[in-house]
């Protein structure tokens, strides 16, 4: 096992108790004596569970894009236009935050962090999202 997977293993060995500790907050917020007074009518009891899975959702969504090796490739890794599939040039600073941009989905607002890349060729900038990031549509 290479430092790159290690390090991914321990950064989901992480998620996961921390995946475990939103879950256990969600549950108490349904289930803890201190809230039952706000769940009284079951429209009340809808609305909290699908707050919470609304909030679960996103933040695992969050966890999961922000893992991605898409999201910022290897400065040695070749990352073509998308447009002419020439080697494009990363832009940022691997030492630098890496640019954000908010998308609206199901299930809220996610924020990605990507490195952004420039095609000398095309002269567009561009953020490699990877085939698993398509939406689908």
């Amino acid at each position: 096992m290479n430092d790159t997977e290690l390090s991914r293993g321990q950064r989901v060995a992480e998620l996961r108790r921390q995946w475990l500790s939103h879950a256990a907050a969600a549950f108490d917020l349904m289930f803890h004596p201190d809230h039952q007074a706000d769940l009284v009518t079951f429209d009340q009891r809808e609305g909290r569970a699908a707050e919470a899975v609304g909030d679960l959702t996103t933040w695992l969504l969050q966890q999961h894009v922000a893992i991605d090796p898409a999201a910022a490739p290897d400065q040695d890794q070749p990352v073509c236009c998308p447009r002419c599939g020439k080697p494009a040039k990363r832009i940022d600073r691997p030492d630098r935050p890496r640019f954000e941009r908010r998308l609206r989905g199901l299930c809220g607002e996610v924020t990605l962090k990507r490195a952004k890349w420039r095609c000398a060729t095309c002269r567009v900038a561009f953020f490699p999202s990877g085939r698993q990031a398509a939406t689908g549509r």
